[in-house]
């Protein structure tokens, strides 16, 4: 996630646990790392559990001789949510269930509010399916996604499975903001794997982009593939809006590794969206690449892009600074996409090409970008580089002839050779 999204659902969260109705009034928050943010609103919450833990630990201990109805009317009519949440963590988990068996799902809501997952983990997962569905459904009926989220990560598969249906597309896409535990989301993509679309498409239609994005970014690797096709067969619409939201959220890094993993059908219809081919967003995700060393993820979708964009490509190429310029002609050499990096070194103006040849013909890695240089790589290309023979150097000419009559492509290293000299 986001630096930004992170710390929106943390302070988020704390608001809640200092019962603040407007999170945005801990905006000033902001600008703390979210880890900060969540550590501080742990050490509140032990803070809170703490303090009477022994009295709470007597009252637990006491419980165990007490009938489970009995046990059961004294939560609800003289303890009531907060103080059974604080004594939840000291009863044996079985018996805590057993306990909460007997009591309404609206009470037992309440209590989930207040109850630290940290603590209770083992009674959450010990919880029967049907109870896990009528304590979220309760929860829901609020807009309760927060609870939900932190709960996610202990609940069993098959009471998230029997949850799942009460849950809307919307519900999903919040509670998946709010996770505790980000890792329990590609558990919960599996449960609900046919509804993903449905959950995408309600990032657009409800405005809720930086929740999708979030969800996106949480995703593991494996996931990617499947997820950005599915992406990709939404429609126009939806990616227009997909790749506006990323633009103006700087989170080119969240979705340069789902385009990168889409099928090429799929990237195909992603980079024909009009919404991808202005000059602000081709600048997000040029300098995107740049500033997060992410070539290796955005050459595929450059390769994609029309030629139209082409020009504003080569200029966004010729601003980088030295060090970025040599980070991305490296990832090229070391992947399958040298070809459209020299197409952008040499779509510039004299000025910028003769600047991206001489850093070539200067770096150490010189050998792997003529490696690069295979059998496959498009006649275009070498032909582009015939065009501007006279601005690459005469040591990167010589090497290229060299690698070009290695190729088989006797024509074109007597055309790159340096004047006065044969290769051979």
């Amino acid at each position: 996630m986001s630096e930004h999204l992170a710390a929106v659902a943390e302070i988020t969260k704390l608001a809640r646990l200092f019962g603040i109705t407007d999170p945005t009034e801990l905006d000033f928050l902001a600008d703390l790392p979210p880890a900060a943010v969540r550590e501080y609103r742990e050490r509140v919450t032990d803070r809170l559990f703490d303090r009477d833990a022994k009295r709470l630990k007597g009252i637990a201990t006491t419980s165990k001789i007490v009938p489970v109805g009995i046990s059961s009317k004294i939560a609800e009519r003289a303890f009531g949510p907060l103080l059974c949440a604080a004594i939840a963590s000291a009863v044996e988990p079985q018996r805590a269930v057993d306990i909460a068996k007997a009591l309404n799902s609206t009470f037992l809501a309440e209590c989930a509010v207040q109850l630290d997952p940290r603590r209770t983990a083992a009674i959450i997962a010990a919880v029967p399916p049907k109870m896990v569905t009528d304590v979220a459904r309760e929860l829901l009926s609020h807009g309760d996604h927060i609870t939900m989220g932190r709960f996610v990560h202990v609940i069993t598969e098959p009471a998230l499975r029997a949850a799942a249906p009460v849950m809307s597309d919307t519900d999903l896409l919040r509670i998946a903001f709010f996770l505790e535990d980000k890792t329990a989301i590609d558990n919960v993509l599996h449960v609900v794997a046919d509804r993903v679309p449905g959950v995408i498409r309600a990032a657009h239609d409800h405005q809720m982009w930086a929740e999708g994005i979030d969800l996106l970014d949480s995703i593991a690797p494996h996931n990617h593939a499947w997820i950005g096709d599915i992406i990709a067969a939404l429609g126009g619409d939806v990616l227009d809006a997909l790749i506006t939201a990323v633009a103006e959220l700087d989170t080119w890094s969240t979705l340069l590794p789902i385009t990168n993993a889409m099928s090429h059908d799929s990237l195909r219809l992603f980079a024909e969206r009009p919404a991808i081919h202005t000059d602000t967003v081709l600048a997000a995700l040029i300098t995107a690449a740049a500033d997060h060393d992410l070539w290796s993820q955005a050459l595929p979708l450059v390769d994609a892009l029309p030629d139209t964009t082409k020009p504003t490509l080569a200029a966004l190429f010729g601003d980088l600074t030295r060090e970025q310029l040599l980070a991305a002609v490296l990832t090229a050499s070391r992947g399958d996409n040298i070809h459209t990096l020299v197409d952008l070194a040499l779509a510039q103006d004299q000025e910028g090409r003769t600047r991206v040849l001489a850093l070539i013909d200067d770096m150490d890695g010189i050998e792997e970008f003529l490696t690069a240089l295979t059998p496959d790589t498009p006649d275009t290309m070498w032909q582009a580089l015939i065009q501007v023979r006279d601005d690459i150097p005469a040591r990167l000419q010589t090497l290229l002839a060299e690698r070009a009559l290695e190729l088989g492509r006797d024509d074109d290293a007597g055309e790159l050779a340096p004047l006065g000299t044969t290769a051979n």
